[in-house]
């Protein structure tokens, strides 16, 4: 045993050695990749501190990194049509409000039911274009790391 101890602590030099380089290779690999983008709140990304949304992001990155310039693309697509739901399922909501204010009780309840559909599609695809972005940032942060 005691013959296996100085060997052993040589090992572990070397391994300590190892890792404290690959740790200072990594960390220069990162100050090399000085565009890093990160996510913001409400949809948006951070590059170089500019906020941008997904369809500025796209424009900046569709043409240095095609992978995250498609994530960038369906989250814009995404949320340009949520637009539109949302003001459809705003207009449904306050249609059932009146038909039921004018005793039309079958139709507003119908058409409540119509807005309250759209409102969760529209809280699923909120959740998709945060994904959508998350992608487009991962991929985009892997083709400036290994550009």
């Amino acid at each position: 045993m005691a013959l296996l101890f100085p060997l052993s602590r040589q090992l572990i030099n070397g391994f300590q050695v190892v890792v404290i380089g690959m740790l200072f290779s990594f960390s220069s690999l990162q100050l090399e990749a000085q565009e890093m983008m990160t996510l913001g709140p409400r949809h948006k990304v951070e590059l170089e501190g500019e906020k941008l949304r997904p369809a500025r992001a796209f424009r900046i990155t569709h043409s240095v990194c095609p992978i995250a310039g498609g994530h960038f693309a369906k989250a814009r697509k995404i949320r340009r049509w949520n637009v539109v739901l949302v003001n459809v399922g705003i207009a449904e909501i306050t249609v059932s409000m009146l038909a039921i204010d004018q005793g039309q009780l079958a139709f507003g309840i119908t058409a409540g039911l119509a807005g309250g559909v759209l409102e969760s599609i529209i809280s699923s695809r909120t959740n998709r274009i945060d994904q959508e972005l998350e992608f487009g940032v991962k991929a985009y942060n892997q083709c400036m790391l290994w550009r």
